[in-house]
């Protein structure tokens, strides 16, 4: 229902649209056409496939073409009147001429080219929603053209940003990345605001970043916008830490075929293909598609860190006892993607285009999450977009719809039949909007005006969501003014704010924006922006319902780890007042709430019972390591007889384990409030300027205040730790086993037998309960919500929370050196103040609440170019990330003291990447060849926690254009 005055302006501007594009005079007089050559400057020879394009305004396209393998280029069917032409192609400096065409002329323009340098006047569209040139634009930026992504041999597009100044990469798999701007990164990441052509490319409801099935292929790309900094004043909630947008080609400007196959490491084979087409004067459609298949980089079960992560598959095969006795089946690392797309661009008048693309995706891979590893086993992703620009006013519609396939999470198993529970997403996502913009005063003072209505409809099947799922639909509303006043020559000023409204946090937000930019000479531009940017809680950080792990206890009885949202909240008060936890051991029938401070030894002594019957022998102490399998069986039947008797407590304690292993104590759980937004204040400065057309710099220095901060899935229940359960348990033992063995002569004939007496046998299983049991969790603290009504589940809960107020700043300096027509030259810096906030920096004082980064505060990239136009180039560049500590859902290491020990967080690594490519462009148009090996040294490394360590990718790639 909310679509429908939307739905009936669309209506309404596309009949208009139609009407006038039907009385448009120019299909009824007499026309005109231009013809040329495009050629070379240096050598003078053609250049075949090049774009030349008629407009209006430098931008707004009115008819356009491609050159052939001469060179020869023709326009027709042209209205008389005044335009500029522009030639473009990959590797040169665009060219423009301002022409006017009489009725019946043909005019010849021919182009010289020459090979591209810096581009200041570079024309963006994302960092304000509207076209302008990067020095202008009151925002940091980076602009990735064709050329620059084509030239990379990647399989995947968004790999070509790893170069890109204050870009976060973290890669998790040979064709998984987590990207962020500026830090806080995380598994399963959708910090950064993804765009394709306008439309957001985020897994709908699930709010992640695949860019596996994103469409955004690189025989497609025109270019990639990536805008560091908030940017809610115009894009709403969510776009605190940036945006990254890809932008396709135009089939009008660029029509075509191009075909491409790759292969490569890891036994990577893949495919693209474009096809673009010009149907009469007003019609064009384009066709992509791509495949791509590897063998993943496995985990290394010789590796501490790697074994712990497959031990945790329900998949693994093991012996009776639970020990894995193979990794091989525990994961699998296939990797498979497919995606294809099309589009249909319909242009009603020089002014008017209406664009219908959809496509579909599907993947099958190993995928970290916040509740640990998943595997897309067909996860499906499919889009549809109607987007409509008519001269000032821009409208779109589009829906994106995830479909789940088989995909399951690895140690989640609640009905312990050896089969990883699946999950279902059929989550569809609905959005809306119109934008508007005018100028006053001779184009000095322009406004935009827009609103955007989103439905976001998650549809679990109770796999995700749970008991959540009928009461998790978002729907969010905004609407937004811009004004870019030109005060003098030199000075611009930007204000902007929107306001939003979103029915789950029920709560109207604003989001205000001013910058000023002062040009200070041609080419040299300084900026100072402030930013209120929010961010309202993801689905998944609101409704979360899943079990991410599950342990079998005794039989019929299970231990559930649950993924749980914070949209309603959770306290303990119940604990406070009665200080008892949920007792929970596997192998123990014992079942109960028990006080902390008094945890009954029987349920101790039957799990420790349970796993004597179970374990292997060369891992007791002696005497039991040298017993026979018959006598340890009959010696372990005799003391399981003994369970009524074991009565008694052992005093416990409470905190959360260390990555490295015990406990960090805590006096109390702390309650978790309902998630509110996030709200991000972030002052800039910049400068951007080139010198002597060979040397460009751009420098950004940032602050940034955030408040009610959702920080990662984290575990939230407490757990319970007897250390002196050992004692305590021989204490009450030794009375015990001296009675049984006066009545039953199996019992002394077998103490006898080992050379014990009661007593120092009672001291003995003492200490095999502290080497088994004594740093195990005895049971969880309960929050008063309810985890789970079922008797034979024990549940703790794993949870999303707010962190009150934290500050940072940080740094990106960014130079590129154009050292001759042929070699290009570049460096980028990226600095960040802190990776780790403790609860003094959190303001959370008095608790034991901690963020991290989950990225580095220290890259460095390094590199150049050298490159021959339609012929041979070659490219080299280095990349510096310092190490990091890690606390993302299970993924948790390198967190310093009293968090951690400061070890098994992501170690510093440089990796060296190297390339080439040959056009034979001179003799094959069309024809290219690439090369790519990324980690040419083979530095084995992990780039996050969870992921497994990664070596040399070396691809090829063969691309025939026509």
């Amino acid at each position: 229902m909310f679509l429908t005055p939307l739905t009936r302006v669309l209506r309404l501007a596309l009949g208009l649209c139609f009407v006038f594009g039907m009385l448009t005079p120019a299909a009824f007089s007499q026309t005109a056409s231009v013809r040329g050559t495009v050629t070379d400057a240096s050598d003078g020879l053609p250049l075949g496939g090049a774009n030349v394009i008629l407009t209006t305004d430098g931008s707004t396209l009115i008819s356009g073409g491609a050159t052939d393998i001469d060179g020869v280029y023709q326009i027709s069917n042209v209205t008389p009147g005044s335009y500029i032409i522009v030639a473009r192609f990959v590797g040169y400096e665009e060219k423009a001429e301002q022409i006017t065409l009489a009725a019946g002329q043909t005019l010849t323009l021919d182009f010289e080219m020459g090979q591209a340098g810096f581009d200041l006047d570079a024309v963006v569209v994302t960092a304000s929603r509207q076209a302008e040139k990067v020095l202008d634009a009151p925002a940091s930026i980076s602009v990735l053209s064709a050329r620059e992504v084509q030239q990379e041999v990647i399989s995947n597009t968004v790999d070509a940003l790893r170069n890109t100044t204050g870009v976060d990469m973290a890669q998790t798999g040979v064709d998984r990345r987590e990207v962020v701007l500026r830090g806080f990164n995380n598994a399963f990441s959708g910090a950064a605001f993804v765009l394709t052509d306008y439309r957001q490319a985020a897994v709908p409801s699930l709010g992640v970043n695949l860019y596996s099935v994103m469409p955004n292929q690189s025989t497609d790309i025109e270019r990639v916008e990536i805008v560091r900094g908030p940017g809610s004043a115009l894009y709403g909630a969510g776009v605190d830490a940036g945006v990254v947008h890809f932008i396709t080609t135009d089939p009008f400007t660029s029509p075509g075929t191009t075909l491409s196959v790759m292969g490569g490491e890891q036994s990577l084979f893949g495919g693209q293909f474009r096809h673009a087409q010009v149907i009469g004067d007003n019609a064009a459609f384009k066709v992509t598609g791509a495949f791509t298949q590897a063998e993943d980089w496995g985990m290394d079960p010789n590796n501490a860190d790697d074994a712990a992560q497959l031990e945790e598959s329900i998949l693994c095969e093991r012996n009776s006892t639970g020990v894995v006795t193979s990794f091989d089946s525990c994961r699998n690392d296939d990797y498979q993607k497919l995606n294809l797309n099309g589009s249909f661009y319909y242009r009603f008048n020089d002014l008017t285009t209406l664009t219908a693309t959809g496509g579909f995706s599907s993947l099958t891979a190993t995928v970290l999450s916040g509740i640990g590893t998943l595997q897309a086993d067909g996860f499906g992703y499919s889009y549809g977009q109607l987007r409509l620009q008519s001269g000032p006013l821009f409208a779109q519609v589009y829906v994106n719809r995830n479909e789940a396939g088989d995909s399951f999470v690895y140690a989640n198993d609640f009905d312990n039949n050896g089969v990883p529970d699946g999950v279902v997403d059929n989550s569809i996502q609905i959005n809306a909007q119109a934008q508007y913009d005018f100028a006053l005063r001779e184009d000095k003072q322009r406004f935009i005006v827009g609103v955007d209505l989103e439905a976001l409809n998650p549809d679990t099947d109770g796999t995700i969501h749970g008991r959540n799922e009928d009461d998790n639909d978002v729907r969010e509303y905004g609407a937004y003014v811009q004004s870019a006043t030109q005060l003098t020559e030199q000075l611009d000023l930007t204000l902007a704010v929107r306001g939003d409204y979103n029915n789950i946090v029920d709560q109207f937000q604003l989001s205000p924006r001013a910058a000023v930019v002062y040009k200070l000479t041609p080419g040299h531009s300084v900026r100072a922006t402030y930013n209120r940017a929010f961010s309202s809680p993801g689905t998944n950080s609101l409704f979360l319902d899943i079990n991410a792990r599950t342990v079998p206890l005794a039989p019929g009885q299970t231990l559930v780890l649950q993924g749980r949202g914070s949209a309603n909240g959770f306290t303990f008060d119940n604990f406070r007042s009665n200080r008892q936890i949920r007792f929970s051991l596997p192998g123990s029938h014992f079942r109960s709430d028990v006080p902390l401070n008094a945890v009954p030894l029987q349920g101790i002594y039957e799990a420790l019972v349970g796993g004597l019957a179970t374990a292997d022998p060369s891992t007791l102490p002696a005497p039991f390591n040298s017993l026979p399998a018959e006598q340890l069986g009959a010696l372990v039947q005799a003391l399981g007889s003994l369970t009524p008797f074991v009565q008694g407590t052992t005093p416990a304690i409470m905190g959360f384990p260390l990555d490295s292993g015990g406990l960090r104590l805590i006096p109390d759980p702390i309650d978790i409030d309902p998630l509110e937004q996030t709200t991000s204040q972030v002052f800039e400065v910049g400068y951007k300027g080139i010198f002597a057309d060979r040397v460009l710099l751009a420098v950004d220095g940032y602050y940034v205040n955030k408040k009610n901060f959702v920080g990662p899935l984290l575990l939230e229940s407490p757990v319970a730790v007897a250390p002196g359960l050992g004692d305590d348990l021989a204490e009450i033992l030794g009375p015990i086993l001296q009675g049984a063995a006066a009545q039953d002569p199996t019992v002394q004939g077998l103490l006898t037998g080992l050379g014990l007496t009661p007593e120092t046998a009672a001291v003995l299983i003492g200490g095999v309960a502290d080497a088994q049991l004594g740093s195990s969790a005895l049971g969880f603290v309960q929050p008063d919500q309810e985890l789970t009504s079922d008797p034979n589940v024990v549940a703790g809960f794993l949870a999303y929370r707010n962190f009150g107020d934290l500050t940072y700043w940080g740094a990106d300096i960014s130079m590129q050196f154009l050292l001759n027509d042929r070699v290009n030259l570049f460096g980028n810096l990226s600095v960040v103040s802190d990776d780790f906030f403790d609860p003094d920096e959190l303001d959370e004082r008095g608790t034991d609440l901690s963020l991290a980064l989950n990225a580095p505060t220290l890259k460095v990239k390094l590199g150049g170019s050298y490159s021959i136009p339609g012929g041979l180039s070659v490219n080299a560049s280095g990349r510096y990330s310092e190490g990091f500590p890690v606390a993302s859902g299970p993924y948790v290491g390198g967190l310093p003291a009293p968090f951690g020990d400061g070890t098994g967080g992501v170690e510093s690594y440089f990796l060296l990447d190297v390339g080439a490519n040959y056009d034979f462009t001179r003799t094959v148009p069309g024809l290219q060849f690439g090369l790519s090996v990324q980690n040419l040294l083979n530095n084995e490394h992990r780039e996050f926690l969870g992921a497994p360590l990664l070596g040399r990718m070396g691809l090829a790639r063969l691309t025939y254009s026509f």
